[in-house]
């Protein structure tokens, strides 16, 4: 089976909680590939018979994780993870799309092009290889370092579709907010999610009370950047440039430090409300899912695996539709190449929940029907939590698959790698209570709120034991 797009997001490259940062858990997920979209002999006991060409391989975010690790760590695991995909795909063209823990990489990209004025890409964005040779070297070379190696290239050089000639066919593109093409009569259109998370798009009242509390010298202590109210964005341009600064300073790229701000609080409260939430079934084998099962949504298969993202509690399509999806109506209304259709595909990551849904939107007096899938994320927060491993295809038939990848059987010296990955988000864990612990000990914090803290130690302490 030939793939008009395949898309991934949320692999965290060189973090020890990330599946695909060990050898097994990235063969693992190319091999499921080429097992699921591979052609096989006419023998069943042959095996795949070779390659299956990914036309357009979209890269949604958050894929070597700056924020977390070190440099040399994300181009070791990035190159080692596009080197394996290598071995049972070609590719003919590769979309990197930034998300907030790899921000920073588009940042320093836009100020080597175009000094320190923000800018955004158009909806195909910049073309930074071009049949396998370099373009705008001075400002991609710490991007070419990461995706292609050393030297330029070298990581490419087994999924390029034409080995005889590796001057040809291979482009690599990078797109900030969001890339967007046409295909089968359906607009796609892929982005992160870092411009409408909930961190991002807070109230200014919620920063009101943070400061109210003394919590602001929390934001102070690590440089945090203040930031304008989002919803005063009229375009993608204005958005970016609100946003840009704030994530930047969250998850920056100076530190090889155990965690950020951000992860921070969000790793403390992800495992206090995973006492309370609805555990994700543990996947016992991978399935591969078609739109028309997503859509009826009848079989036990898909309300056990698959997330529905229509309901108004989940967070992150309600701030989608708030904060996001106007400005990018407009924008691709008034892009060239007739690209807002009746029919959309929206794909993004960034929630690590995967998912899929439906919505419709009404704008210039169109009725506009919007397909919803996310990516999910492969950071195990614990031994009990699975991964919403999911891959979302497109087959050049224009026929539309979310792939949810099992990973129970994985073993690595006869432990499983869930329960490897597990141990390391466990010690973070700890690392960050004292962290946090120790932060709020030099802050004027109320009394009622420090009963809260130890109830939430309480918590902890009772988790671990």
């Amino acid at each position: 089976m030939n793939l008009r797009f395949l898309a991934i997001s949320d692999t965290h490259l060189g973090e020890d909680t990330s599946l695909l940062t060990f050898p097994q858990g990235r063969q693992h997920l190319w091999r499921t590939l080429r097992e699921v979209f591979g052609e096989k002999k006419e023998k069943p006991e042959d095996e795949y018979n070779g390659k299956f060409i990914i036309q357009e391989l979209i890269l949604i975010g958050d894929i070597p994780d700056t924020a977390l690790s070190s440099r040399s760590q994300t181009i070791t695991h990035t190159n080692a993870f596009i080197q394996t995909l290598g071995s049972v795909a070609n590719v003919e063209k590769c979309i990197y799309i930034p998300g907030n823990h790899d921000h920073t990489l588009w940042t320093q990209y836009r100020r080597r092009k175009k000094g320190k004025k923000p800018f955004i890409t158009d909806s195909e964005g910049d073309l930074i290889v071009k049949d396998s040779k370099a373009q705008n070297r001075p400002a991609s070379d710490h991007l070419l370092s990461i995706f292609c190696g050393h030297p330029y290239g070298s990581s490419w050089r087994n999924i390029l579709a034409d080995k005889k000639n590796l001057n040809k066919n291979f482009n690599f593109a990078i797109a900030n907010p969001l890339y967007a093409t046409v295909y089968s009569g359906r607009t796609y259109i892929f982005t992160h999610g870092t411009h409408f998370k909930s961190i991002v798009t807070m109230r200014k009242v919620v920063k009101q009370v943070i400061r109210y509390l003394g919590l602001d010298r929390l934001f102070v202590k690590f440089k945090v950047e203040s930031r304008e109210d989002v919803r005063k964005a009229k375009n993608l341009e204005s958005l970016e440039r609100i946003v840009t600064p704030f994530v930047d300073s969250i998850w920056n790229s100076s530190k090889n430090n155990p965690t950020s701000i951000a992860d921070t609080l969000w790793n403390l409260f992800t495992m206090i409300s995973a006492k309370f939430e609805e555990r994700r079934v543990i996947p016992k084998k991978t399935l591969l899912f078609s739109y028309s099962d997503l859509r009826l949504g009848n079989g036990e298969k898909y309300k056990n695996r698959i997330k529905n993202l229509t309901g108004d509690t989940n967070k992150s399509i309600e701030l989608f539709k708030e904060h996001f999806l106007d400005v990018m109506l407009k924008h691709l209304s008034n892009e060239k190449g007739d690209l807002l259709k009746n029919n959309l595909t929206f794909v993004y990551g960034d929630t690590h929940n995967g998912g899929c849904g439906v919505m419709q939107k009404k704008f210039k007096h169109q009725e506009i029907k919007i397909r919803i899938y996310n990516c999910g994320g492969w950071v195990v927060r614990s031994r009990n939590h699975h991964p919403a491993c999911h891959i979302f295809a497109v087959d050049t038939n224009g026929k539309e698959y979310l792939l949810d990848i099992s990973y129970t059987i994985e073993e690595v010296l006869g432990e499983r790698l869930i329960k490897i990955a597990a141990r390391d988000a466990e010690n973070r864990t700890t690392i960050i209570a004292n962290v946090l612990s120790s932060i709020l000990d030099h802050i004027h914090i109320p009394n009622w709120l420090n009963k809260i803290v130890d109830k939430i130690n309480n918590i902890y302490n009772s988790s671990n034991n």
